[in-house]
């Protein structure tokens, strides 16, 4: 996602599921600081190992924690908005995608990237519902594409790959007007 992402000092970013903060550290070191940076995720222990890392850059950073069908932001407050190996977690996938969608200016990016559903990887995934207590709903390349285009974005760069059994899907796709 790193090498992927175009960010300037005039954007206003959303990374939704953030985490330990580690891609926010690197987009810091390449391109920061910015009008604005959201850090949100809502494990409050997975925002407390981020602001640790981000410690020299918290007057930079806003860090919320809310689920990611729930964001308080008001429409079109961000030109950014960054969803990095998470939407598998995400229940209700069509409201998220809404919410992206009206965060959005027109014009603004959505960058995703996350497991993609195919080939050998689906046992993979059964044995994940199977033994792990989270919500896991993984789509394919084509799924996920589909759900943005029907939620008011055009898909101008897509990606897939593999890395031992995982198998990964990139999109970057521009909010419509």
């Amino acid at each position: 996602m790193f090498d992927k992402l175009k960010l300037h000092h005039k954007d206003e970013i959303l990374d939704v599921s953030a985490g330990t903060g580690l891609l926010a550290d690197m987009v810091m070191q390449k391109s920061g600081p910015f009008k604005r940076l959201v850090l949100n995720d809502p494990s409050e222990g997975m925002l407390a190992q981020a602001k640790y890392l981000l410690r020299h850059h918290t007057k930079e950073i806003e860090f919320t924690s809310h689920f990611s069908e729930n964001l308080p932001f008001e429409d079109a407050s961000f030109t950014q908005i960054i969803c990095l190996n998470s939407f598998h977690y995400y229940v209700d996938q069509k409201a998220v995608m809404a919410h992206f969608s009206r965060l959005l200016k027109p014009g603004g990016t959505l960058w995703l990237l996350d497991w993609n559903r195919v080939g050998l990887f689906k046992a993979a995934i059964f044995l994940i519902d199977l033994l792990s207590p989270e919500h896991i709903n993984t789509r394919t390349l084509d799924e996920t594409k589909k759900l943005c285009e029907e939620h008011g974005f055009t898909v101008k760069d897509e990606d897939r790959w593999r890395f031992r059994i995982w198998n990964f899907f990139f999109l970057k796709c521009e909010r419509n007007a």
